[in-house]
């Protein structure tokens, strides 16, 4: 059986700073923030949440940073950066 677990900020300050993952405003979308998405594991095991997550359309491949460090030792880890509308 696999076991996962779930980290969850409170803030996205709470995250390490590195280069994939520094948050980028978008500048003509002042209604939108950045939420960063985390996929931390294997590396086949990374590879295959991101390529299901293409075949839902919910992001492309190439989007992805690549395989970093990730916070467990032993395992790495994939981000993306979405733009969200906020209320």
């Amino acid at each position: 059986m696999i076991k996962t677990r779930l980290f969850t900020a409170k803030d996205v300050q709470e995250i390490p700073p590195s280069p994939a993952l520094q948050l980028t405003p978008a500048p003509t979308e002042p209604d939108r923030e950045p939420v960063l998405i985390l996929v931390i594991g294997s590396a086949k095991g990374i590879d295959k949440i991101v390529h299901a997550l293409y075949k839902c359309r919910f992001a492309e491949v190439k989007e992805w940073s690549k395989l970093l460090p990730a916070f467990t030792p032993g395992k790495l880890m994939r981000s993306l950066i979405r733009h969200v509308l906020v209320d």
